[in-house]
């Protein structure tokens, strides 16, 4: 062989091809794992989202009503002017929908020693997400006097 012969052998270039293919394959794999991760988070921000949505806007019109103007009847949960309803997957607002991910809409009422109203236990619970992910609030909230 001359000594001004520049180049690879196919052994070096196997090499290289082989090194650059676990590389490639170790970066797509990241990349694969990172979309999954962003699938799974914006669900799951989605999921708390609508039950913060529902239990933000119930403690705003509790806050501004009595225990005297909740009634619970069959067209749903009046909050003086304010009414919710829950229908399969979703809460309604005096008609308009707040959330339609919403697996379990609860509101019990609490009362005291003398059988007065006092506040409500509210539970919410959205549906299950895509990785099989839940989000649940339980709080209670008391009437002002």
């Amino acid at each position: 062989m001359r000594d001004n012969q520049h180049g690879i052998t196919l052994v070096e270039l196997l090499g290289v091809l082989a090194i650059l293919s676990i590389i490639l394959l170790l970066i797509g794999s990241a990349h694969i794992f990172g979309q999954k991760q962003l699938v799974y988070q914006t669900d799951e921000v989605n999921q708390q989202n609508d039950v913060r949505l529902v239990v933000s806007q119930l403690t705003t019109d509790f806050r501004s009503t009595t225990a005297d103007k909740y009634i619970e009847d069959a067209e749903g949960y009046h909050l003086g002017s304010h009414v919710y309803k829950f229908n399969e997957s979703s809460v309604f607002r005096n008609g308009e929908k707040l959330s339609d991910n919403i697996a379990r809409f609860e509101l019990a009422p609490i009362k005291d020693d003398a059988d007065v109203l006092v506040g409500v236990d509210i539970v919410i619970e959205s549906l299950l997400g895509g990785q099989g992910s839940q989000t649940t609030v339980e709080t209670a909230i008391y009437f002002r006097k």
